[in-house]
């Protein structure tokens, strides 16, 4: 017996049509991109996505890159989705529609929930633009999921600002030693005014062995804020300190409570550098 299989031209066509969806790279562009990816030297222009399992990916298919497509990235850009392995496919293009900073890109598969994060990180800030995307594996796509904005640096000054209204005062500055580009997120004078009003708040609630311990968390504080631990005894005249940046943060007199208080917690533990607080506590109060 002999089989015989026709199409119809509207059969024939409806078949054509049906295949030229079915796969991912087809158009002009889609060469273009890959001609694109292919060229380029420039590790800015695209970065690749890290820990992508090959097994979700085309036969040939191992890795994914995504190249950038537009000039003006203050609102983002197209990515082109560049595979790559024995083959090469381009499997149209992707909108990250927030802030894009090439030098401080990256994306990764996650693999407890399947999905691709595409972050972006603003110069000199560790804020970061989010999003995230599935990828249909029969579709050859990038779905977009949802966007959001992280920042580590401002997180951990806000976890800060919380350890030291519970008098955490080292905890604090442990937090505050965490942070990248701290000069971009408080201002190291206010920030050291801070951090004395808190330790000598909670030396005063302390009992008189420990009270110290808050005064030495404060100096460690200053190190790592400013890398001045002296800097509230270092006054010559009060007008040295009113032209100080601390000025604008703390009253001369407040200043000077705060010296006095620490003479008479140094006074009770039998340490004799009271003299200095007094002494520098009489400037700002104009006693010189």
């Amino acid at each position: 017996m002999i089989c015989s299989f026709r199409l119809r031209a509207s059969e024939f066509l409806l078949l054509i049509v049906s295949l030229f969806f079915s796969l991912p790279v087809c158009s002009d562009d889609f060469a273009a991109y890959i001609y694109e990816w292919e060229t380029r030297s420039n590790g800015l222009e695209y970065f690749s996505v890290l820990g992508f399992p090959s097994e979700m990916l085309p036969d040939g298919i191992d890795n994914l890159d995504l190249l950038i497509l537009g000039d003006d990235l203050i609102n983002g850009s197209d990515l082109a989705v560049i595979g790559y392995g024995r083959d090469t496919l381009c499997f149209g293009t992707v909108a990250f529609d927030m802030f894009l900073n090439p030098a401080k890109s990256f994306a990764s598969f996650r693999s407890e929930d399947s999905l691709i994060i595409l972050s972006s990180e603003y110069p000199s800030r560790t804020t970061t633009c989010n999003m995230s995307f599935a990828w249909d594996k029969d579709a050859q796509i990038f779905i977009p999921v949802e966007s959001w904005i992280s920042d580590w640096s401002a997180d951990l000054l806000t976890a800060a600002d919380s350890l030291l209204e519970i008098g955490e005062i080292r905890q604090a500055a442990d937090s505050i030693s965490m942070m990248f580009y701290g000069w971009a997120y408080y201002d190291a004078s206010e920030l050291s005014c801070r951090f004395l009003r808190a330790a000598i708040t909670a030396s005063k609630e302390a009992p008189d062995e420990e009270a110290l311990d808050y005064y030495d968390a404060a100096i460690y504080a200053f190190d790592i804020i400013q890398y001045d631990n002296t800097w509230f005894i270092s006054f010559d005249s009060l007008e040295d300190f009113l032209m100080s940046d601390y000025a604008e943060y703390i009253e001369a007199d407040e200043l000077a409570d705060i010296l006095r208080d620490y003479a008479n917690i140094f006074r009770k533990n039998d340490f004799a550098v009271e003299a200095v607080f007094d002494n520098v506590a009489d400037i700002l109060e104009g006693n010189e």
